[in-house]
């Protein structure tokens, strides 16, 4: 079956204009039996509920602050609503860019809705809108919105692909930079633990931070080629752990997508998304750059 996807920006203003927009949006598509998907801040979710009635029963309704608070894993989410609804029209919105995101967190949110204009997105049978509030949103903003919604639908495999390998913004003068080459692993969640502990984590919170950079500092020690290192810093209220090695990671979809049963690569990189606030993945000529934030 040819590709039904498509992928629009939904500007608005203001609260009561999204709820209008997004009642609409989605009650439109549940009038010609399209199932419905809405992810966006909570303070959002309870009003177009109510404002679809009892029809809110054909949408599923997901918090932005938590299925997509990490933006990479956004994708997995679309994914997973398309393919559980197998040779059904679905509709979603979904608002992964908004007042409160972090800088680090947005430029993740752009990066995502560059991936949408991929190949990757192709078999889904999807309208996926994305507002955007046009209240706050500044011309930089704007002119990314319209950067990835172009009006043709063409691919930006190239686009994504630039950015994706863009180095990510410098480190702070204060990280703490350790060689990895040939490092005990024991000794790096060592230091990790005490970092984690005297930024205010709890040991739970701690205790996942630490797995993730394991994993990742053991994936660079099998796979890295060259000197390798990893940086520890606090930014606002986040600890950020960075791993930068020789070796390359090329596809910008790492980690975004839930690995098939069986494979036995690929289950790395998806791990860590789920125990951090935050990952940043780049692939820049200079070799792989992961960046982990956890917050406090």
């Amino acid at each position: 079956m040819p590709s039904a996807f498509r992928h629009d920006a939904l500007p608005y203003a203001g609260h009561a204009e999204f709820v209008s927009l997004a009642t609409d949006f989605l009650g439109t598509g549940l009038d010609l039996g399209e199932a419905g998907l809405l992810l966006t801040r909570p303070e959002r979710l309870d009003d177009v509920r109510s404002a679809l009635g009892s029809a809110a029963e054909g949408v599923r309704f997901l918090d932005m602050d938590s299925a997509g608070h990490n933006p990479a894993l956004i994708f997995s989410v679309l994914d997973e609503f398309a393919r559980t609804h197998p040779g059904r029209r679905v509709r979603a919105l979904g608002e992964p860019i908004y007042d409160g995101r972090t800088p680090a967190q947005r430029a993740e949110a752009e990066l995502h809705e560059l991936l949408l204009n991929t190949g990757a997105c192709r078999s889904w049978n999807m309208w996926l809108a994305c507002p955007y509030d046009t209240e706050w949103l500044d011309e930089r903003g704007q002119a990314q919105m319209r950067l990835a919604h172009p009006a043709d639908g063409r691919d930006l495999e190239n686009v994504a692909a630039a950015k994706f390998a863009d180095p990510l913004p410098p480190r702070p003068d204060g990280a703490e930079t350790f060689p990895i080459d040939g490092a005990d692993l024991g000794a790096i969640r060592s230091v990790l633990r005490t970092a984690a502990r005297m930024s205010g984590l709890s040991e739970e919170r701690a205790e996942a931070f630490v797995c993730a950079v394991n994993e990742v500092v053991t994936n660079s020690i099998r796979h890295g080629r060259g000197p390798a290192e990893f940086a520890l810093w606090s930014v606002d209220d986040s600890l950020v752990c960075e791993v930068h090695d020789s070796g390359r990671i090329r596809d910008p979809f790492a980690g975004r997508v839930a690995p098939a049963l069986g494979d036995t690569s690929g289950r790395g990189l998806w791990l860590v998304n789920h125990l951090c606030d935050l990952v940043q993945v780049r692939g820049p000529s200079s070799g792989t750059c992961v960046r982990m934030h956890i917050e406090r």
